[in-house]
C-alpha cells in the first residue's frame, strides 16, 4: 500500500499531478459542451447569468470527482486529525490569521504585475453579477464544492505522505487551478490556509465556512462599501491589523510544528522533496497551467 522505494515514492507524487492534468482536461472538454448553446446560436441562454453559474458547477465538480477521486481512489486511506472543536475566539483568529495572509499575497500579486495587463477577472466578474447570484454562487455553491474537491478529496488523499507534502501540493494544485496569474498567489496562500484548518480539525465544517467568508468579504460585500474616505481609512487599518496579526502568530506559534509526517518514516523530508521535484510530470503540470495562464492573458 506505502511506496517502500524512492521510485515508488516519485510515481505517487507523479499520480497525483496526473490527476491535475486529468482534470484540466475534463474542465476543458465539459467547456465545449458548456458553450453549445453559443455555437448554436442561443445567445441569451449563454450568457444568461444563471446559465453562466450554474454550468461551472456543473463542469467542477464531476471533472473534480473524476480526475481526483477515481485516479487517487487507490491511495492509502487518510489520517485525520481527532482534536476538539475550535471555540469563538479560534474562529476570530482564524479568519483575522486567512485575511492578513490573504491581503499579503494581494498585494504582492498587484505589485509583481503592476505593469502588466492582468486584472483580477473573477472579481471583476462577480462585481457585475446581481446580488443574490453572487451569494448563492460564489458564497454558497463554489467555496463547498471546492473544499469538497481540493481539500477532501485531494488533500485527504495525500496525507499519506505527510501533512506538509500534502498541504502544499493541494494548495499550490489550487493555485494552478484558477488558471490566472493574478488569482494564483493569493488563491495558493488562501489554500494553505484553508488546508491547514482541515488538517488541524478533521471537519470539513470549519474550512467550508471560512472559505465562504473570505469569498462574501473579499468577493461580494467589498463592492458595496461607501465611496467615502473615512470607510475606506477604516478599511485600511483593518487590513495593516490583520497582516501584523497574522505574520505574528505564524513566528510566535509556529504552526508548522503539529504536523504529521506521515506513516512513512522510513523517508526523510529530503527525499519526500526530492521524489516531487524530480516527478516529470509535476513539472509538466505547473507548465501547462502557467501556459494556460498566459494564454487566457493573450486573450
Amino acid at each position: 500500500m506505502y511506496p517502500l522505494s524512492r521510485q515508488e515514492l516519485r510515481h505517487r507524487y507523479s499520480v497525483a499531478a496526473w490527476s491535475l492534468l486529468a482534470f484540466t482536461v475534463l474542465l476543458e472538454a465539459f467547456s465545449f459542451l458548456y458553450a453549445a448553446p453559443y455555437y448554436l446560436g442561443y445567445y441569451d441562454l449563454y450568457y444568461n447569468d444563471w446559465y453562466q453559474n450554474l454550468a461551472n458547477c456543473l463542469i467542477i465538480y464531476p471533472a473534480g470527482l473524476i480526475a481526483f477521486g477515481v485516479i487517487l481512489r487507490k491511495f492509502p486511506k487518510p489520517r485525520l486529525a481527532q482534536l476538539p472543536s475550535p471555540g469563538v475566539a479560534d474562529i476570530i483568529q482564524g479568519i483575522i490569521v486567512a485575511m492578513g495572509f490573504l491581503y499579503i499575497a494581494s498585494d504582492l500579486t498587484d505589485f509583481l504585475l503592476a505593469d502588466t495587463n492582468t486584472v483580477d477577472y473573477a472579481n471583476e466578474a462577480v462585481a457585475q453579477e446581481p446580488l443574490h447570484i453572487a451569494i448563492l454562487f460564489t458564497v454558497i455553491l463554489a467555496p463547498l464544492f471546492e473544499e469538497l474537491l481540493f481539500r477532501k478529496l485531494l488533500l485527504d488523499r495525500l496525507l499519506f505522505l505527510g501533512d506538509w507534502s500534502a498541504l502544499v501540493i493541494s494548495a499550490l494544485f489550487f493555485g494552478l487551478f484558477h488558471t490566472n496569474l493574478y488569482q494564483f498567489l493569493y488563491a495558493t496562500t488562501v489554500g494553505l490556509v484553508l488546508g491547514y484548518v482541515h488538517i488541524m480539525t478533521g471537519k470539513m465544517r470549519w474550512n467550508v465556512g471560512l472559505h465562504m467568508f473570505i469569498n462574501l468579504f473579499c468577493g461580494v460585500l467589498i463592492g458595496y462599501l461607501p465611496d467615502e474616505d473615512w470607510v475606506w481609512d477604516i478599511f485600511s487599518l483593518a487590513v495593516i491589523f490583520c497582516i501584523i496579526y497574522a505574520v505574528t502568530y505564524v513566528i510566535r506559534k509556529k504552526p508548522w510544528r503539529e504536523f504529521y509526517p506521515g506513516p512513512m518514516n522510513w523517508f526523510t523530508a529530503e527525499e519526500k522533496r526530492i521524489a516531487c521535484l524530480t516527478s516529470a510530470p509535476f513539472w509538466l503540470c505547473i507548465a501547462v497551467h502557467l501556459g494556460l495562464s498566459v494564454y487566457y492573458i493573450i486573450q
